[in-house]
């Protein structure tokens, strides 16, 4: 009886052990999917801790990175969509802290910088729109909505937050645009000027 069993297995294939090198038992494959998971759990898991405690310890690097990282892909996606059109922005109402933290996607005219010798001043939150211009150069070209002028960034200049207007006096150009470096005390002016008024325009 005993060796009728074992002739049987060697003719079925039932051997112990055949087949097992050419394909694992299900048994296996599902421990490994199982490890595999669960390593890629215990990965994302350290990643969402190493976050939260670097947003926890260092906020204003992890805004900066993120902010960084968002202006790059805004330009860069400009740039495929539309690499033929002119960025634009949208010039809004006269005010102060309250129009400015509407954030309604327009650069508010800032009422407390109309001093002498200071350019109109239009300002707005970097995540409320106004973080276009941190991707923006000397020599870039944009478009006001609701005007056919096209303006260039002739000048730059930062200053730390909550600085004194007179740091702006003397900016060239026809007004200017402002908006708050990412995770930096640091606030970033543009004077723009009409391309026609430049020197060697054309």
């Amino acid at each position: 009886m005993t060796a009728g069993i074992e002739e049987r297995r060697v003719d079925d294939g039932m051997k112990p052990g055949a087949g097992s090198e050419s394909s694992p038992a299900p048994h296996r494959r599902r421990r490994r999917r199982r490890v595999g998971l669960l390593g890629c759990s215990i990965a994302l898991v350290g990643l969402g801790v190493a976050f939260l405690a670097a947003s926890t310890f260092a906020p204003e690097l992890v805004d900066k990175v993120t902010g960084d990282v968002k202006v790059a892909v805004q330009k860069q996606l400009h740039q495929i969509v539309a690499p033929d059109e002119l960025p634009m922005i949208r010039l809004g109402a006269a005010g102060g802290m309250v129009e400015l933290d509407h954030c309604d996607g327009t650069f508010t005219e800032m009422v407390s910088y109309r001093v002498d010798a200071v350019l109109p001043l239009f300002a707005a939150h970097n995540n409320c729109g106004g973080d276009v211009i941190l991707g923006w150069e000397i020599g870039q070209r944009v478009m006001v909505a609701g005007s056919d002028i096209v303006y260039e960034v002739v000048e730059e200049r930062h200053t730390p937050k909550w600085s004194n207007v007179e740091e702006l006096v003397g900016m060239s150009g026809e007004f200017m645009v402002q908006t708050c470096f990412y995770g930096e005390n640091k606030m970033r002016f543009l004077a723009l000027a009409p391309v026609e008024s430049l020197p060697n325009a054309g």
